[in-house]
């Protein structure tokens, strides 16, 4: 018999980090998610400069990210002040971008 259990430290490398009952899904701690958040962030601001739009999928992982920021801020919450600085530095992040794609690019 296969019993599901959920994951209760970061499945990454040596860390054993607990996971935030919001990211259980991902398995990861706070910190290599955000590590992993703000690489892809600078993957697509690398595309917006390049004068290209992200796709409809990638619009919708952007808007997921800010909601679990804004959940994890309000819930259950960071434990430290790095990690919650980091949170909102990721929906500064988060709207600056948004700005940025909704203004015109200039030629």
């Amino acid at each position: 018999m296969v019993v599901a259990t959920s994951v209760r430290a970061c499945r990454v490398g040596a860390c054993s980090a607990p996971v935030p009952l919001t990211l259980t899904s991902q398995g990861v701690c706070l910190t290599h998610y955000l590590d992993e958040v703000f690489t892809r962030i600078s993957a697509v601001q690398e595309l917006c400069r390049q004068k290209e739009m992200p796709d409809s999928r990638t619009l919708s992982w952007l808007s997921q990210q800010g909601d679990l920021a804004v959940t994890l801020l309000s819930g259950e919450g960071p434990n430290f002040s790095e990690d919650r600085a980091r949170l909102l530095e990721l929906l500064l992040c988060l709207a600056n971008l948004h700005e940025s794609m909704r203004r015109p690019q200039s030629p």
